[in-house]
């Protein structure tokens, strides 16, 4: 009894018709110029779209808010002078925050040093202020602002007018006049 063995062809070599599998068979075949092609437009047709919407769209601007910021029960400028291991706990201290605007805020997402936030639900009328109690405040990580190891450096309010858009004011907390 004969058997004849098939040999499995090298990687260089085509596979013969009849050893294809029907997978193989059925799937598309693209020439060299036809896959180059559509690299090249999988690249061009991105970049077109974006650069099309950049030029029709109309630019978005970001409205002011009328605010003004202070803070109460702050410690001294002096305090972040020693080492912080040796900084007393710092009773509690609060952001106040006036709404100077004839228009009502809702929604409220107020930042302080870019990374500790609250999120305020009750709006704040016009003409109005809010205190906020520092330490309340929450990084993404679930930290809370504790002033004995980070001075008040910067404050950033959003919120949501009655004409349904958004608005922010941003400051720089100024320590000189802190004693």
């Amino acid at each position: 009894m004969s058997t004849t063995k098939t040999e499995t062809p090298s990687p260089d070599q085509a596979i013969p018709p009849g050893l294809e599998s029907t997978s193989y068979q059925r799937a598309p075949k693209l020439s060299h110029r036809a896959l180059t092609t559509t690299l090249v437009a999988m690249c061009v047709i991105p970049v077109g779209l974006i650069t099309v919407m950049f030029l029709y769209l109309p630019q978005v601007h970001e409205g002011d808010l009328q605010a003004s910021v202070s803070a109460e029960g702050l410690p001294s400028a002096t305090f972040y002078q020693q080492d912080y291991t040796e900084r007393p706990a710092v009773p509690s201290a609060d952001l106040v925050i006036r709404n100077e605007s004839d228009q009502d805020w809702t929604h409220l997402n107020i930042q302080i040093n870019r990374h500790y936030q609250i999120y305020e639900r009750e709006p704040i009328p016009a003409g109005e202020e809010r205190r906020f109690q520092l330490h309340r405040f929450v990084s993404r990580t679930g930290a809370t602002f504790d002033l004995r190891y980070n001075p008040l450096k910067y404050v950033r309010i959003y919120a949501r007018r009655p004409t349904k858009d958004r608005a922010t004011y941003s400051t720089e907390f100024d320590w000189e006049g802190v004693e």
